[in-house]
């Protein structure tokens, strides 16, 4: 059956009263509700006002409920019981569902995964679920509960958070820049994107279509400049790791703009695992 609500009495009094019922008097169901007495008393008084029936009986000091206020004890403890348990459960399921994030496979690979445990050690209780690729997921539609993107995405719906801003880098392997000045005009390219090329027009380059190798899979790119196919075009946060090792070398190329990266989630109230790991991600670069 459907609560009537205009017919309920307001909320507070209620609670007023069951923290009454449980706490044996007006002082104890202040300190539960974290009120005075004199506002829980008033609060069951006009519940009893409101209801035409005698709730508690005061003697001096103590207080004990009448036989009516004994079934409503009843009767809001079970419902207040099942209401508990139903969000004490709502929020156990929810702290169970893994976190669905999406991601290019060069954030997964480069920043994410080889620091996945330190976010474990702190979260331990926070499955995530990583979803790479190189297509722009519908975050509403598809489910997700955040994408770590180099863009500011927009759209009903959507919210985006600021992650970092680092720089784009032209890079090579020791074994194709040689000891000598290095002039990037004269080597072989690996930036088979549009948008990538346009960042490079930035910067007055525009690699010759004849020197550009097509390595045939996106996230082969940096493996192919590794090992000495050409030039490649990155993020320094996606390439810290082969240029701290020296398996790449950073070439100088005046002009390159920096870049940001950006947390997109669904707007409204988001789960706790969420802002956990936008804030953890925010630290990896």
């Amino acid at each position: 059956m459907s609560p009537r609500w205009r017919d309920l009495p307001n909320l507070s009094s209620l609670r007023a009263f069951d923290a009454t019922a449980r706490h044996g008097g007006f002082t104890g169901a202040g300190r539960a509700l974290n009120v005075t007495h004199a506002a829980v008393t008033q609060q069951v008084r006009a519940l009893e006002a409101e209801l035409g029936v005698q709730l508690v009986q005061r003697t001096g000091r103590s207080v004990s409920l009448t036989e009516a206020g004994q079934r409503l004890a009843q009767t809001l403890a079970n419902g207040f019981g099942a209401i508990s348990s139903g969000i004490e459960e709502l929020r156990r399921s929810e702290e169970r569902k893994p976190l669905r994030v999406a991601t290019t496979v060069f954030t997964a690979q480069a920043l994410i995964l080889p620091r996945l445990p330190e976010f474990w050690a702190k979260h331990p209780g926070i499955e995530v679920a990583m979803t790479p690729g190189f297509t722009t997921v519908d975050l509403l539609a598809d489910g997700y509960d955040l994408a770590i993107r180099g863009w500011q995405a927009e759209g009903p719906g959507i919210e985006t958070v600021h992650l970092a801003q680092t720089r784009w880098v032209v890079a090579g392997a020791p074994s194709l820049l040689g000891e000598g000045p290095v002039d990037v005009r004269t080597l072989p390219w690996i930036v088979p994107e549009a948008g990538l090329l346009d960042i490079l027009r930035q910067a007055g380059i525009d690699p010759d279509p004849s020197k550009r190798v097509t390595v045939g899979s996106p996230h082969l790119e940096i493996s192919a400049a590794v090992l000495g196919l050409g030039l490649t075009l990155a993020t320094e946060a996606i390439i810290r790791a082969e240029l701290a090792t020296g398996q790449l070398r950073e070439v100088d190329v005046p002009g390159l703009p920096e870049t940001h990266y950006y947390a997109t989630m669904p707007s409204g109230p988001r789960r706790a695992a969420t802002q956990h790991f936008v804030d953890w991600v925010k630290t990896l670069f």
